[in-house]
């Protein structure tokens, strides 16, 4: 039972036929109030210890006497089955932060770049937003100056994008969906680097040992903060505010390929931990 319960908690709690492992659990601030409702709290406490991704939960839950400690994200396994042999050289930036200021007046400063730099940006769009569209271009365009301030031009023009927010066109099937999210975390495992604002790229891919960048905006609602807590202890993170990028580690000119910090190392003992918690509990229950 790892992830985010829920966004629309309709259909809470599960049913008498499903036997859950609680790990990897968030509850979002936005529901706290549904999914802590006093006939759920003792369906929870049924399955102690309860396993959460974030300290928000752990918080939420210890609050109402359950036991609750933090696990991290399952996610953080996924080298278990898909860590590489191989490492090449790629780079990929995975949603980005880009501030769009909603004045359009604003983005008329930004024309004399454009012009100067058209053919990068052109090919940032393309790789992007898999063309030329009018977004394209301003989000590309607002990407290459404001992630210049810490990276190699070259860089940024010859990395590969992904969206998760689907401009790149995921598919509805759950099951497309699935071999597209398997096709990623493959792709992933064999990066060179991944700069992320996505904390479901950026977990994974220190479970994959890939070296990984954490972007994250200064000023979070509470609806998004509530996911961090215990988690971001275990990034090399950029700050992002409303255009200015700040790196949270000693850097020693521009980043690239090869000038970037390692990993921390603080995921492995909770990957390791919740790898045994399932082991444990496929053995129980195949024991009976």
């Amino acid at each position: 039972m790892n992830g985010w319960y829920m966004h629309n908690p309709l259909h809470w709690p599960p049913g008498p036929s499903i036997i859950p492992l609680f790990v990897s659990f968030h509850i979002n601030s936005s529901v706290k109030e549904q999914m802590l409702s006093e006939e759920n709290i003792q369906y929870i406490r049924k399955y102690e210890p309860i396993g959460c991704r974030d300290l928000f939960t752990v918080d939420c839950l210890k609050s109402k006497g359950i036991d609750a400690y933090f696990s991290g994200c399952m996610t953080l396994t996924l080298g278990y089955k898909y860590k590489s042999t191989t490492r090449n050289s790629k780079i990929y930036f995975v949603d980005p932060y880009v501030f769009v200021d909603r004045n359009p007046l604003v983005f008329l400063s930004k024309i004399p770049f454009l012009l100067k730099k058209l053919k990068q940006i052109s090919r940032i769009s393309r790789k992007w937003y898999g063309g030329l569209t009018v977004q394209g271009i301003i989000k590309s365009t607002l990407f290459l100056q404001t992630y210049s301030q810490l990276f190699n031009e070259e860089l940024l023009v010859s990395s590969e994008f992904v969206s998760q927010a689907g401009i790149s066109g995921w598919p509805k099937d759950d099951k497309d969906l699935l071999k597209k999210a398997e096709y990623l975390v493959k792709q992933f495992s064999q990066a060179g680097l991944v700069i992320t604002s996505r904390i479901h790229c950026a977990l994974p891919c220190l479970g994959l040992e890939t070296p990984v960048l954490f972007t994250m905006a200064k000023k979070n609602s509470e609806f998004s903060a509530c996911r961090f807590g215990g988690l971001m202890n275990l990034f090399n993170i950029i700050e992002y505010d409303e255009g200015i990028l700040k790196p949270m580690f000693k850097l020693n000119g521009k980043l690239n390929l090869a000038n970037h910090p390692e990993n921390k190392t603080k995921w492995r003992p909770l990957a390791n931990d919740l790898i045994k918690r399932c082991e444990n509990f496929f053995t129980m229950l195949e024991n009976g």
